[in-house]
């Protein structure tokens, strides 16, 4: 059981990985009342006045930010072994749902994204597939089991939260609600891919796998921007 100051530390080092995550992905967050403050309430008058609710994605995993944490903890071999072993599954997902859009969405450009994430993501797949055979003799299964426990555990809670993503979209209607309901699962995914994708960018110990997670980071964070400006659209 972990102690409690080794769960502070934890959740510490998670708030400046989320506040880093945001800076890097254009985001805002709402600020934090001070202890004591309370908020002004809105008057009716006000309510009356608001814009109708703009849509929103799904937010990303808390689990994300702690696996970023774990792989800011591993060094050489076990950073490469343990980031290439989460992050095709990752990719993996990320095509599936994209399948899904081409069959039911309705938005020729979010239709276009979706191929260019199929197109984009399986190269990488490839690649680090590749990589994990080349350099170190292993396979993405064995390269799970030779992670970190911790890291694992995280794996396995990713893999179930990206599990009820996907089901969660096979469950919805073809047409553009279907577009909108992919959007604001795609937004989360692809902010925990970049989480993922920090570590290895500025510390992993090949020079193709740093070039690989930077171009990562660019693709992703480009299309986070192109669907958060989509779906502000849609209100």
């Amino acid at each position: 059981m972990r102690s409690t100051q080794f769960l502070g530390r934890r959740i510490t080092a998670a708030a400046s990985t989320v506040i880093f995550a945001t800076a890097l992905l254009g985001g805002a967050t709402a600020p934090a009342l001070a202890h004591g403050q309370v908020a002004t309430p809105v008057s009716s008058h006000a309510q009356d006045q608001a814009p109708a609710e703009t849509l929103q994605p799904d937010p990303t995993s808390p689990t994300a930010y702690e696996f970023g944490e774990t792989l800011a903890g591993l060094e050489g071999e076990q950073l490469e072994i343990t980031f290439l072993a989460e992050i095709i599954p990752h990719h993996q997902a990320a095509i599936e749902m994209s399948q899904l859009e081409l069959e039911r969405g309705a938005s020729p450009d979010i239709r276009t994204h979706a191929e260019n994430i199929i197109a984009n993501q399986q190269h990488q797949i490839d690649q680090f597939t590749r990589w994990l055979e080349e350099w170190y003799g292993l396979t993405p299964e064995e390269a799970m089991a030779q992670a970190p426990e911790e890291a694992q555990e995280e794996m396995k809670v990713l893999e179930e939260e990206t599990q009820m993503m996907i089901e969660e979209l096979s469950a919805v209607e073809a047409g553009e609600g279907f577009d909108v309901a992919f959007v604001q699962k795609m937004i989360p995914h692809h902010q925990a891919g970049i989480i993922e994708f920090l570590e290895p960018q500025s510390r992993a110990d090949h020079a193709q796998l740093r070039v690989a997670a930077t171009a990562g980071i660019t693709t992703q964070q480009a299309q986070v921007a192109d669907f958060r400006t989509w779906l502000a659209g849609r209100s």
